[in-house]
């Protein structure tokens, strides 16, 4: 898929080796969301999520500026409105955030720059979330008397309950390092290591088995939510499934002959 000219807020196009980039693409406001782009992108997850061509998603931001969280404009346009339809609104970046969460193929983010409060959302549901030592990072609701609402279940879940409580309630600043330190970004390195620090982790996921990465997203989600008798059935029973798979008897059997299996883009080359 070539960029769309038809994307009014968004930038998005899947190379030839099934990377699909999706770029905030609204930099005179800092990247800042609004309700078009919530509808365009979550249009665009669709059709990759549908697409097995599709082996990794990529999502940044143009400019300085990875997110400023969401358009003040936006958001003042919705009160006053009848409940019915800011509930629809405010449905729109949750339905994102979650689509991006659940999203069958690993999501690496190239967090360029600064984020801050829904930004920080759109973090937190990178599989692998790569930023810069120098970004300015924070949860800023609390300072202009709103709330982090639809980011919430997806940071805590990241950073845990004790580092959102220092977070949201008083809207503390910090750096990449801390954000590493937090849980949020996986790594910080320089703006001149960004895109490198970027490329090795799509490296290593068009090295994995499509499949097998989509279920290890499944298998995550369902042990963090489940206890110790409903995960030894289920892991069990995923892993008898498991020897059965098209791509276990590949991927053994390319270690068995020393040679790589058929999805690692290295055999393109």
């Amino acid at each position: 898929m070539p960029d769309d000219f038809r994307h009014e807020t968004i930038r998005a196009s899947v190379d030839d080796q099934g990377v699909a980039r999706l770029t905030l693409a609204r930099p005179e406001v800092r990247n800042a969301m609004n309700g078009k782009m919530y509808d365009e992108a979550r249009a665009v997850l669709r059709d990759w999520a549908a697409d097995p061509s599709v082996r990794a998603l990529l999502l940044s931001g143009e400019g300085e500026v990875f997110c400023a969280g969401g358009d003040f404009k936006y958001q003042q346009s919705q009160a006053g409105r009848p409940r019915a339809e800011r509930i629809a609104e405010a449905s729109k970046l949750a339905l994102w955030l979650r689509e991006l969460d659940t999203f069958p193929r690993i999501v690496i983010g190239r967090i360029n720059g600064s984020a801050y409060a829904g930004g920080l959302g759109l973090v937190s549901v990178c599989d692998v979330a790569i930023g810069q030592l120098d970004g300015a990072f924070a949860i800023t609701e609390a300072r202009i008397g709103m709330l982090p609402g639809m980011i919430s279940p997806f940071v805590v879940k990241r950073i845990g309950e004790a580092n959102a409580r220092r977070l949201f309630l008083n809207a503390t600043p910090f750096d990449g390092a801390e954000a590493v330190r937090y849980g949020l970004l996986s790594a910080a390195v320089s703006a001149d290591e960004l895109d490198a620090r970027v490329d090795r982790e799509v490296d290593l996921a068009l090295r994995c088995a499509p499949e097998a990465a989509a279920a290890a997203k499944t298998l995550i989600r369902y042990v963090d939510g489940h206890g110790p008798d409903d995960n030894f059935i289920y892991t069990v029973d995923r892993v008898a499934d498991m020897w059965d798979w098209d791509d276990a008897v590949e991927g053994m059997a390319s270690f068995f002959e020393k040679r790589l299996p058929r999805w690692d883009w290295r055999t393109r080359s």
